[in-house]
């Protein structure tokens, strides 16, 4: 019974409209822009023996904000929440209309300076679920295609949930060797096989024959175009490798309840679809 609850909370998935209309709704040629305000907040212990009256919970704050035609922003907009949690966890939207299961609705303005916060909160569990690094990784070489010079690249590739990072395994190299030697014009082609609960990838590597370091995120938790299976990554010599090196501990596995679905902000004719996923 505990493994199907944690398993329904895992699954959750949420659809949330944001509209607005009347007299207080953005004009014709207004636009919308919703973005994450900070990383989620964690408040309560990390709970292992998943409960429907747990008090732990996670909290992803959200900014939304309006702008006229000529891109100042707009105060006093109404904008409407609208949503349906389909496993029909507790979700509290900012305290604004307390705790509704399933089905929520409110309304709010922007405020003063064009923008209003609004915050997601659900229950966060952990189940031990470590992610492992990725398997059945490969590095293909080319003359073409990026800016690296000849030589030899190492790669090292983890996995990531909404918790942490997991470890890198092993490394993997390719020996770019270009049609003019001194004419730098190689690249890199990275794969590795998906990782069940991975929402993103790290990539660290090295410019030849220098030190390797953090090279570039890849982001899968996207609802609307999630990562392909295998993932793929080619280094064409845009990333730097910064000082970041591949954690020697792995921090995944307590990112339970994900809350993951396509929303949309809409007042008057501005419309704007996002992404909410935490």
């Amino acid at each position: 019974m505990i493994f199907r609850l944690a398993l329904l909370l895992f699954m959750a998935v949420a659809a949330i409209q944001l509209t607005a209309c009347g007299p207080d709704a953005a004009p014709s040629g207004s636009t919308i822009t919703v973005e994450k305000n900070g990383s989620p907040i964690i408040i309560g212990p990390i709970l292992t023996n998943p409960t429907g009256t747990a008090t732990t919970t996670k909290t992803q704050k959200y900014r939304v904000s309006v702008a006229d035609p000529k891109g100042l922003p707009m105060n006093d907009i109404d904008v409407n929440f609208l949503g349906q949690f389909s496993n029909g966890q507790n979700i509290d939207f900012g305290g604004v209309i307390g705790t509704a299961a399933i089905t929520l609705a409110t309304s709010q303005k922007t405020g003063d300076f064009g923008f209003l916060d609004f915050a997601i909160t659900s229950p966060y569990y952990a189940i031990g679920n470590v992610l492992s690094f990725p398997s059945n990784q490969t590095a293909a070489p080319l003359a073409t295609g990026g800016n690296l010079a000849d030589g030899i690249y190492s790669y090292q590739i983890t996995s990531l949930d909404f918790a942490g990072e997991s470890t890198a395994g092993g490394t993997i190299a390719a020996t770019v060797t270009n049609v003019t030697p001194t004419t730098a014009t190689g690249s890199v082609t990275l794969t590795w096989k998906a990782v069940p609960g991975a929402t993103q990838y790290n990539v660290y590597g090295n410019i030849s024959p220098g030190a390797p370091g953090y090279l570039v995120t890849i982001d899968c938790s996207s609802t609307a175009s999630p990562c392909p299976d295998p993932v793929t990554f080619t280094d064409m010599g845009q990333y730097y490798p910064a000082g970041a090196t591949p954690p020697a501990t792995n921090t995944t596995g307590v990112g339970l309840n994900s809350i993951v679905g396509t929303a949309q902000a809409t007042s008057g004719a501005a419309l704007a679809t996002f992404d909410i996923s935490f």
